[in-house]
């Protein structure tokens, strides 16, 4: 998502904080009766998704029958094992932590957690650091992109990769996690290794599609990256957190995106609440809260709420409600780190069920290979990983 601060989408985050869901206050619109009955134009009446939804509300084109298009979700294990990800993501996330959207120096009232030298005039904010530099192992603050990651797992378990966010680094507002692993998951196609990424689909490469893939992304993903996935055919994408102004799009791009024999189209969104993760809800509420102090503060102008105040005290004053500056704050940090934490204690039920449960595979992990696999991974993105690198072979 992009961060700048004054798009009328940030309003619209603003007067909705107190809804469960950025679009449920536009799900009621009545559509008059002449309306209803237009059809839709030459061309797009031959599309049966667009029939479909032609007539509907808002409310039926955001929904998703996950007992449908996601069964296997009913299965204690298959939960199980999306959970060991989705606590890998966050224990990475927090190991690159960097909230200094600023910079390092200055004042950000809701990091008061993350200081790490108070100086005369402001203070000074640790970022992306590691515990003992050495080498070209440097500690390093520069804030290279927002706390929003992802990783990719194939169809029998194994992690391809992870990414985060890069927007400030290449000075881009299309730099987002799921659309740099995407590219980067079809930049290894031509690379013999273990990892699989889609079944064969006709004449087609067996990198054509990811039709096996499951994206875990902290974020719920924009426009550019549900349209990135959807062409990539990614199977799965479950997040972590709802972005307010993403406007459900994912759940749209769903229903509406062709799915041509077997080609998969848009990933089938899901929220990380319908694993059992805790942290969902947690993440919402906090940023929902977030937005409704800073607002607030802004209009009081108190700067000792201010996400961010210059160290001279009075040239940046930065009330941005954006959520990427959220992800700066100790709140976000605390739940991440305490997911992070899970990960490290994790105990599992279901320690031999594969996903999908079918013994006669011996080549699909079980959940516990799941998580030892994980538990390697993150040592390897530990000392090697930086904030998101390429596959390692």
């Amino acid at each position: 998502m992009s961060d700048h601060d004054e798009f009328s989408r940030r309003d619209f985050i603003v007067t909705t904080a107190g809804v469960a869901g950025g679009v449920s206050a536009l799900a009621g619109i009545a559509v008059s009766p002449t309306q209803a009955q237009t059809p839709p134009p030459p061309g797009f009446a031959d599309q049966d998704p667009i029939n479909q939804y032609w007539n509907k509300q808002l409310r039926d084109i955001v929904s998703i029958d996950l007992s449908k298009d996601a069964p296997e979700l009913a299965d204690d294990a298959v939960k199980e094992r999306h959970r060991i990800y989705c606590h890998l993501l966050m224990k990475l996330i927090v190991r690159f932590w960097n909230g200094n959207k600023r910079g390092p120096v200055g004042s950000y009232p809701l990091r008061e957690k993350q200081i790490e030298t108070q100086l005369t005039q402001g203070k000074r904010y640790k970022g992306d650091m590691i515990t003992n530099p050495e080498g070209s192992r440097i500690n390093w603050d520069r804030y290279l992109g927002h706390n929003i990651a992802c990783i990719a797992v194939d169809g029998n378990g194994e992690i391809i990769d992870f990414d985060f966010n890069h927007n400030d680094f290449f000075r881009s507002s299309s730099e987002h996690a799921e659309s740099r692993m995407v590219r980067r998951l079809f930049s290894l196609t031509d690379i013999r290794d273990s990892w699989k990424i889609g079944q064969p689909i006709g004449d087609k490469s067996r990198a054509f599609s990811l039709n096996d893939v499951t994206l875990y992304t902290s974020l719920e993903s924009c426009a550019q990256c549900s349209g990135v996935m959807s062409l990539g055919g990614v199977k799965l994408i479950i997040y972590l957190q709802n972005d307010f102004t993403a406007y459900m799009i994912g759940n749209i791009m769903y229903n509406l995106a062709n799915r041509i024999g077997k080609f998969p189209g848009a990933p089938v969104p899901i929220p990380a609440s319908e694993i059992g993760l805790p942290q969902f809800n947690l993440l919402n509420d906090a940023n929902l809260t977030f937005v409704k102090n800073i607002t607030e503060a802004k209009n009081r102008n108190d700067i000792s709420q201010a996400f961010f105040v210059s160290q001279d005290g009075s040239s940046i004053k930065d009330f941005s409600p954006s959520i990427t500056s959220f992800l700066c704050t100790d709140a976000a940090y605390d739940i991440f780190k305490t997911g992070g934490q899970a990960f490290d204690t994790m105990k599992l039920n279901f320690h031999e069920r594969r996903h999908p449960n079918e013994p006669d595979h011996p080549e699909i992990l079980t959940n516990e290979q799941c998580l030892n696999e994980a538990r390697d991974f993150y040592k390897y993105a530990d000392m090697e990983g930086y904030r998101g690198s390429p596959h390692k072979l």
